[in-house]
């Protein structure tokens, strides 16, 4: 089972010669495509003078192309040699400055929307016609 492999049969002479003639180049095949890159890959290659990125200045409190430079090499020497990212644990929060919701503040929040939506059926009351008002307003004259 683990040394299975498929041997291709070779093409008949007729459809070599139609290969020749309009110049059919083979595809990549499995074999190749485990093959490593010969060349340098565009990750590993440095930036070409032309290709950089440029730095124009337009305040006087700007970044300019040198300390771009310097801020760039610090970064370079601060990467791991080995290659490897190192993550490091998260601090933890303190319970002072733990914001979240609790079960005591989603009660307070409960009571509030309570106290706000009576609010809002007392102004919608005031808002419906009522025609007992007109003949009280009318009596004080």
């Amino acid at each position: 089972r683990h040394n299975v492999t498929c041997i291709k049969p070779s093409d008949p002479p007729f459809i070599k010669k139609m290969k020749e003639r309009i110049g059919y180049t083979e595809g990549p095949t499995v074999d190749t495509k485990r093959e490593t890159l010969a060349h340098d890959l565009p990750a590993d290659r440095e930036d070409r003078e032309d290709e950089k990125p440029v730095v124009v200045v337009m305040k006087a409190g700007d970044l300019t192309a040198e300390e771009a430079d310097a801020v760039r090499r610090k970064q370079e020497e601060d990467a791991p040699n080995d290659g490897k990212i190192v993550y490091s644990k998260p601090s933890k929060r303190k319970d002072e400055d733990e914001q979240g919701i609790t079960a005591t503040s989603t009660k307070k929040l409960k009571e509030k929307d309570t106290v706000n939506r009576s609010k809002v059926a007392a102004v919608k009351d005031n808002r419906l016609l009522s025609f007992g008002d007109d003949e009280e307003d009318s009596d004080d004259l």
